[in-house]
């Protein structure tokens, strides 16, 4: 074949560029030989009857092993217990008698769980929903020694998943409130907000750990996204502290990231500014006018809109000047009564007060909505509705007779329910909008009588000011009134003595006893209400030489100190001396000037004597020289006239006498008579 190919005459032009014209006989007998055809590759168990078991085992795949140990969870260490308990839950393929079987391996195991693998089995079981009480009695014994191993993400994933399965377990996380603050800083963002929502959720408050988080926030609030800056807000919200510094800077960045927000997180918002009374009219004017425009428009629920108004109510915004912002506020309106089918009746009353409570809130359509509800849905609304119910319904000037009426059927069997401040805000709601209920009252004024221990002074004037008003003169519970005012008699405010004279009046139930405590509790508060400190010229005085001792240094005492102590650096202090006399010399001339006040007399005791050197001085002139007040004045000093609210303290002689002797190697010195 090769020697034709060369032969031919189309070909050897080829050749000869490749240089293969002169190959010799060994290369033509290598391109004679036949290529050998290459084995095919075959697995070993391909061979019939060999190795059967083994062919089995590798033909099976690997999926079903892999679920049986996941389906058996008794037979698994640690490692694997973890990792086939989160693959459980991510895949979906728990359930609850299977997570059962894994808590309890995981009690038996709980010795041997590393902390990670603590916090990842939580994680899952909170993913998942499911509680076993035993297994988090188990986790929570053994955490608690190892809580020094634990690294941030371990502390954030535990706190979470608790918080979620609801186990209040305090002594845990108070003992994981000592351990975090030194880790603070290892914390990435969202770690510190899911620790602030832990806490919250689970109600515990450490004053010590909201700090540092608060520290935290502000050292980094770049770190933070928006649903992290959502959940420190609602956090601290939670437990009303209204860090002075903190609030600002979670607002400017909450406005910053306020596109990202849902209707939800709007809500969410709003209510954490109202809970502290946070004035931030920027990020509410945006928040408000971003939740009455789409997308959010048509995201807003029914309860996230009740939550919206009742923050604004407490926030008493926005302001009747604001058009934009009353018009949102007009849009969120229509948008609510279109929703109250979903309502319950907190949610219907959540709303009917935030419109009683600000004025640009009130809108016609919105409150004769509710009122429709509630007369449909009555027999549903428990104690706290009802009273809600009563009392916005007059601060709405709504007298609908027949309403109110159904409403005193529906409080009667209730009444055991009802607080102290409910019953006297029903009372007065009543009274307010003059619907007399005898009956109603009748009964209120038994469980009032039961409850009056519990009342406060404005209680007790806002009950006696009702029964004033409708002219329903209940002799057993004005005699309970009468009692309960002489024990709150140090704690009552003008406004409420006022209010209990002129009920009682109205009532004819006055008696001379009380007239004249209350004219006494008059005049005592109306004296403290005239007295002013800068009216008092020794209160003045005592002021003023305070705030010039304040603003005096340090000077004095660490001169004190030196004479006392000596000069034991070897230097002279004799070059300071001329200017430290200069000092007293100008103020003594400034204080001989003005009138005779306390500072006048400390520096005037300081004044230096015109007696010759080597003169003796009688012991009153050595008191002055030394730097003490002469007896005579702090006599005359502490002996002024008695005002009202100050006691006069009178220093006996014998007292005196006491002190000028003093104390020697801890015995006090006898009197020699």
């Amino acid at each position: 074949m090769l020697r034709k190919l060369r032969c031919c005459a189309a070909t050897r032009a080829v050749f000869q560029r490749l240089g293969l014209c002169d190959l010799g006989a060994r290369s033509a007998r290598s391109f004679s030989f036949k290529v050998k055809g290459k084995k095919s590759v075959q697995s070993i168990y391909d061979r019939q009857n060999k190795q059967r078991a083994h062919r089995e085992a590798f033909e099976t795949a690997a999926q079903p092993i892999i679920e049986s140990e996941m389906y058996t969870p008794e037979i698994l260490k640690t490692d694997n217990l973890t990792r086939y308990c989160i693959r459980l839950v991510a895949y979906g393929l728990h359930m609850p008698e299977l997570l059962d079987r894994y808590a309890e391996r995981a009690e038996e195991l709980a010795a041997q769980l590393q902390p990670s693998q603590f916090g990842l089995i939580l994680s899952s079981f909170a993913r998942a929903s499911h509680r076993h009480d035993k297994m988090l009695k188990v986790f929570s014994k053994r955490m608690m020694p190892r809580l020094p191993q634990f690294v941030p993400a371990d502390i954030s994933r535990t706190c979470s998943a608790y918080a979620k399965l609801q186990e209040r377990d305090e002594a845990l996380f108070r003992r994981m409130a000592t351990e975090m603050p030194h880790k603070l800083p290892l914390f990435e963002g969202y770690q510190l907000g899911a620790v602030a929502n832990a806490y919250a959720r689970m109600d515990i408050r450490d004053d010590l750990l909201f700090d540092d988080i608060a520290d935290e926030v502000l050292r980094r609030p770049h770190e933070l996204n928006h649903v992290t800056l959502l959940l420190v807000a609602n956090a601290f919200a939670r437990f009303k502290m209204g860090h002075r510094r903190l609030w600002p800077v979670l607002a400017e960045w909450l406005l910053q990231a306020h596109l990202d927000f849902q209707a939800q997180d709007v809500g969410t918002v709003l209510n954490a500014l109202s809970a502290v009374d946070f004035q931030h009219e920027a990020l509410v004017r945006t928040l408000l006018l971003v939740l009455s425009e789409e997308p959010l428009l048509s995201e807003a629920s029914a309860a996230t809109l009740c939550l919206v108004f009742n923050a604004l109510g407490r926030l008493r915004r926005p302001q009747s000047a604001d058009d934009e912002a009353v018009q949102a506020v007009a849009v969120l309106s229509k948008q609510a009564s279109a929703g109250l089918d979903s309502l319950g009746p907190p949610g219907l009353m959540q709303l009917l007060h935030a419109c009683a409570r600000w004025k640009p809130l009130q809108s016609a359509d919105l409150t004769e909505g509710i009122l429709r509800k509630v007369r449909q849905r009555l027999s549903e609304f428990q104690a706290h509705s009802l009273c809600l119910l009563v009392h916005s319904s007059a601060r709405l000037q709504q007298r609908d007779v027949a309403l109110f009426t159904q409403v005193a059927k529906a409080i009667v069997p209730q009444l055991p329910q009802f607080t102290p401040q409910a019953l006297a805000l029903t009372a007065h709601g009543y009274a307010k909008i003059e619907v007399r209920s005898e009956i109603l009252f009748y009964l209120m004024a038994e469980e009032i009588v039961q409850k009056m221990p519990l009342f406060s002074g404005q209680g007790v004037g806002m009950t006696l000011q009702s029964f004033a008003t409708l002219q329903i003169n209940n002799q057993k519970l004005v005699r309970a009134c009468i009692k309960h005012v002489r024990a709150l008699s140090e704690e009552l405010t003008l406004h409420e003595v006022d209010a209990i004279e002129k009920s009682l009046r109205q009532l004819e139930a006055l008696d001379g006893s009380t007239d004249a405590l209350l004219r006494s509790l008059r005049r005592k508060l109306m004296m403290q209400a005239a007295y002013s400190p800068e009216d008092d010229p020794w209160e003045a005085s005592a002021e003023s030489l305070l705030q010039r001792l304040s603003e005096a240094g340090q000077a004095g005492p660490m001169q004190a100190v030196s004479t006392e102590s000596g000069d034991y650096s070897g230097t002279s202090s004799k070059h300071e001396q001329p200017k430290e006399q200069a000092e007293p010399a100008e103020s003594l001339e400034s204080a001989r000037e003005s009138p005779a006040d306390l500072w006048t007399m400390w520096l005037r005791s300081h004044e230096p004597s015109d007696t010759a050197e080597g003169d003796s001085l009688t012991s009153g002139e050595s008191e002055t020289s030394t730097g003490a007040t002469p007896r005579s004045r702090l006599r005359e000093y502490l002996s002024r006239p008695e005002r009202i609210g100050r006691k006069t303290i009178v220093v006996g002689g014998e007292q005196r006498a006491d002190r000028a002797g003093g104390r020697k190697h801890g015995r006090r010195h006898e009197k020699v008579s």
